[in-house]
């Protein structure tokens, strides 16, 4: 008896039985076949028997649909989460200064930061607003979260999620066999585990065939609660560290005043070499142009007699490094300054140390 007969007896059999649907379908799952095909091979039995096909469901090109849904979605998680990572990451490092690492690359980095906090502020919002398009077509088809496109990437987010929970705790076990955890190392790996777990805990959660639509709502409501107040939070606290835009245009043209400071004071050097160990009497006699970023005016130069001599400038706030826990390399007096005329004595005589801040890291 091929399979087909098989089947078709079997269910003739059971129907005859009096055996419930239910049950017929768990006795075939039991050896193997999916929901979908037990369901299949019973709308194959009525369709002979009553000679009319059971009609497809129309489709109208929804899978493409779902398939953008979905794919956006995954990927705007992707970026707001890595990207709220990296934030937390740079004010961890600005709040617990490692005195170990100074001049590695741990300063405050205000590029990482402001790109941070712009691809969560504009992809945290698209992925709220996607996935709700998504969960209210699934709300009113159900048939939705069985899509092959979702199950895909949600497995793949899943992978990902335990991957680097997994990655985490064995750094955490390794760093702490060494006898090197730190504070800051632990504020990272917190980090990591809360995002992580939240993603792998909210998408394992919605592959659970058993649960009702009540439990996906709270579900679902859970998790946009506390996403979007963890990211207010962040976000308010990026900016009270980075300041109001017209904050940041201030420290850049800071820093390319003393940019150009140093500059200048480099080719006075090179003046004071080439002249016998004369100091220029005016910054015409210099080669170059150094001017003030915004107002181009060239700044105050005072001479001194010997070897020593002033360079003044007009900056708009104070230097960052005087309020920062981490020393700049060098003299740290050197090219810090108030808001306002400052005036910077330099020696002719000693190679000026080369700013350690600019807009990007402080």
């Amino acid at each position: 008896m091929s399979r087909d007969n098989r089947i078709e007896e079997f269910i003739q059999k059971s129907l005859d039985a009096g055996i419930p649907l239910p049950s017929f379908v768990g006795l075939l799952t039991a050896r193997g076949w999916t929901e979908k095909q037990a369901y299949s091979a019973l709308a194959d039995h009525y369709q002979r028997q009553t000679g009319i096909e059971v009609p497809p469901r129309p489709n109208s090109g929804a899978s493409a649909r779902d398939a953008f849904f979905y794919l956006l979605t995954f990927s705007t998680l992707s970026v707001w989460t890595l990207s709220l990572g990296c934030l937390a990451f740079s004010l961890i490092d600005r709040w617990l200064a490692d005195p170990l690492f100074r001049g590695y690359g741990e300063a405050f980095n205000v590029y990482t930061v402001t790109m941070s906090l712009a691809a969560v502020i504009v992809a945290f919002p698209l992925y709220l607003l996607v996935s709700r398009v998504v969960l209210r077509e699934a709300a009113a088809d159900p048939d939705k979260l069985e899509s092959a496109i979702r199950k895909w990437l949600t497995y793949m987010a899943l992978v990902i999620a335990a991957s680097v929970f997994m990655g985490d705790l064995i750094t955490a076990v390794a760093y702490l066999l060494r006898g090197e955890l730190t504070s800051r190392f632990l504020a990272k790996s917190f980090v990591v585990l809360v995002l992580s777990s939240g993603v792998f805990w909210y998408y394992f959660g919605g592959l659970r065939k058993m649960e009702t639509a009540a439990g996906r709502f709270d579900r679902d409501r859970i998790m946009a609660l506390a996403s979007t107040g963890v990211v207010v939070i962040m976000i308010v606290l990026g900016f009270i560290q980075l300041g109001a835009p017209s904050v940041q245009r201030k420290l850049v043209a800071d820093s390319q005043r003393v940019q150009q400071l140093y500059m200048l004071s480099n080719a006075i050097r090179n003046y004071w070499l080439a002249h016998a160990s004369h100091l220029p009497s005016s910054l015409s006699e210099v080669s170059g142009s150094y001017l003030d970023p915004i107002t181009n005016k060239t700044f105050e130069y005072v001479p001194t007699p010997g070897s020593q001599y002033q360079l003044c400038a007009v900056f708009a706030a104070r230097s960052p490094r005087e309020d920062d826990n981490q020393p700049p390399r060098g003299d740290p007096n050197t090219w810090t300054h108030p808001a306002g005329r400052h005036c910077f004595l330099l020696d002719v005589s000693a190679l000026p140390p080369q700013p350690s801040y600019n807009y990007y890291t402080y």
